[in-house]
């Protein structure tokens, strides 16, 4: 390779990171729960912050804190943008795991504020413990 020279040739001998992803029909699934998922967990943030509950996680309790609900809003779009670099970042198997892991704690925090909320306005009583 010459120095300053630049072609088609080049072009092939780099190798490149940043992965082109084609949105098969698996990555569009997850991506559709991933963005419901989020909708609904931000949705259920404001409906308990807004009953009377606390934010459970520290960093966006901070935000909260700090910015009102731009804080929450800033924290999401900040795990969107991870989320959308990791997943052009790897490999088309480990994206797939990657969106999936994603969806299902997102899934579970919607899980578990729905309770708690529920819970808390008495609509459903918690489970006795054995």
């Amino acid at each position: 390779m010459m120095l300053g020279k630049e072609g088609p040739e080049t072009d092939s001998e780099r190798e490149t990171i940043w992965r082109e992803h084609h949105l098969s029909p698996t990555h569009a699934v997850l991506w559709t729960v991933v963005l419901v998922a989020t909708v609904g967990d931000v949705l259920l943030t404001m409906t308990g912050l807004t009953v009377g509950l606390q934010e459970g996680n520290v960093v966006v309790s901070a935000m909260l804190a700090e910015f009102g609900l731009a804080g929450l809003w800033l924290v999401k779009f900040g795990a969107m943008l991870w989320l959308v670099v990791g997943w052009r970042l790897l490999s088309e198997r480990n994206a797939t795991v990657f969106l999936a892991l994603f969806a299902v704690v997102t899934l579970a925090v919607v899980a578990y504020n729905s309770v708690t909320i529920l819970q808390y306005l008495g609509v459903i009583t918690a489970a006795a413990g054995i």
